[in-house]
């Protein structure tokens, strides 16, 4: 494209060129090809979500997976970072981690909310329990799982430059995971998930 800017000036001192090579196109393919998979990798995981937490549960914590892209996309662009295929392996590769602390904690909701008394407690007080029941041990596993990111951002020459996203983009993702699972997961489960009526918790169907 900006070679094409100049075509009347290089044509008028006789100066032609012929694109024999074009990179970029094939970047663009294989950009659009990691999107393809990361789009059926996240709709792998809503429907297996379905049959192990519900349909409600599934739909909060699939929306985590965009929302975690989005900020992690958001802190990248800040940080002058360019999408290619390194930066999209990083998400590819952190895709079934970033989900982990969101599937914690909607399923420590669910067991709040079918808890024998939970028809007597506010849904609020439940949620925040239920959130910062977990809290302590979903981020120590988090940061041992970036920890094990630290050692490749020390990689040097040209492999450290190719390799450089991994070690920024995961951190910074399973970071956003912990932000959205504390956040949105309790707020989405606020409006989307309700206490089962009187009588018909799980620990009252076992009784009987």
């Amino acid at each position: 494209k900006v070679l094409h800017g100049f075509d009347n000036e290089l044509h008028k001192v006789g100066i032609g060129y012929l694109t024999t090579r074009n990179y970029g196109h094939r970047a663009n393919e294989a950009v659009n090809e990691l999107m393809h998979h990361l789009i059926i990798t996240i709709i792998i995981i809503a429907v297996m979500l379905v049959f192990a937490l519900g349909f409600r549960e599934s739909i909060i914590v699939t929306f985590t997976v965009p929302a975690i892209l989005a900020i992690t996309l958001f802190i990248a662009y800040l940080s002058g970072q360019t999408i290619n295929r390194i930066t999209l392996f990083a998400f590819l590769l952190s895709l079934g981690l970033l989900v982990d602390a969101a599937i914690i904690v909607i399923e420590n909701i669910h067991r709040h909310l079918h808890a024998h008394d939970a028809h007597k407690r506010d849904m609020e007080e439940l949620l925040i329990e239920a959130t910062d029941e977990i809290g302590a041990p979903t981020n120590v596993a988090t940061l041992a799982i970036i920890l094990t990111m630290v050692p490749m951002a020390f990689v040097g020459g040209m492999m450290g430059s190719f390799m450089k996203p991994i070690p920024y983009n995961v951190p910074v993702a399973l970071i956003a995971s912990l932000f959205v699972a504390y956040i949105f997961t309790p707020y989405l489960s606020m409006k989307l998930l309700k206490k089962p009526e009187h009588g018909h918790t799980h620990h009252d169907k076992e009784s009987k």
